[in-house]
């Protein structure tokens, strides 16, 4: 009788997980979630510099195209100006040439000049607007390089850690700072592989964050396309607004419900 009554009380319990599972509330495991910032970027500068001055601090907010940084554009000035005195020089040497084709042409005309003169008048105007182009695109070059003294921010969220501090050298590639976008947040969490099938893009999770001990409700954003079999769990991510900053990158919690 003993064993009939634990038997009877067993199957009672099955049975309600079942029920708990039809009506959309996740008992049959604790399920952690980490949140995840949706996303983030190691920044770095194309050209060597001097880091003039930071806009922001760690942990500081910032909106896109914010300048997050500067550099020391002193160089880089100097650099524009002299190509864009080489342009003028080139363009009035392409100017000179022209003019010096169209009067050995006349005067050829007049049996007045050799031919050989001409075509050598000739080629160096084809000289001159080639270096009058080199010129133009060395001009171009230091004005993108001025530019790049301006580091401006990609998309709106947190400035993560500053990698180099100010006034140091820092070279052209080398990663000057870290940035998140926590504007919303990703819940990453494992679900058993017999769930598969009742998961799907834009499901509602509703799950709990243990450090404030706030429940808050998402979408899944993403579902991993490989299941790991030593585990027998996948991989899901649920997308959840967190534009009130009541959450951080790197809280934890439980999951509380899969659908509505």
């Amino acid at each position: 009788m003993f064993f009939t009554k634990k038997i009877l009380s067993l199957l009672i319990l099955l049975a309600g997980i079942t029920l708990s599972a039809a009506e959309g509330t996740f008992n049959e495991l604790p399920v952690k979630v980490v949140l995840f910032p949706i996303r983030e970027a190691t920044l770095s500068t194309p050209i060597d510099g001097i880091i003039s001055k930071y806009n922001f601090r760690g942990g500081e907010r910032f909106r896109k195209n914010d300048v997050l940084l500067t550099l020391d554009d002193r160089k880089f000035k100097n650099e524009l100006r002299r190509t864009e005195s080489l342009v003028k020089e080139a363009e009035m040497n392409v100017a000179f040439t022209k003019q010096r084709l169209e009067d050995n042409e006349r005067l050829l005309k007049n049996d007045l000049q050799s031919e050989i003169e001409v075509l050598r008048s000739r080629f160096d105007w084809n000289v001159a607007i080639e270096r009058l182009e080199t010129a133009r695109i060395n001009r171009d070059g230091a004005a993108l390089n001025l530019l790049f003294c301006t580091l401006r921010a990609p998309f709106s969220g947190t400035i993560e850690k500053l990698l180099i501090r100010e006034f140091e050298m820092v070279r052209a590639g080398q990663p000057v700072l870290a940035i998140i976008d926590d504007t919303e947040l990703l819940a990453v969490m494992n679900l058993p592989s017999s769930k598969l099938s009742a998961v799907k893009n834009g499901l509602p999770v509703t799950v709990k964050i243990t450090e404030n001990n706030r429940t808050v409700r998402g979408t899944i954003y993403e579902i991993a396309s490989r299941a790991d079999h030593r585990s027998e769990t996948f991989e899901i991510k649920v997308k959840i607004n967190n534009s009130k900053r009541l959450f951080k990158a790197g809280m934890s919690g439980v999951l509380i419900k899969l659908g509505e």
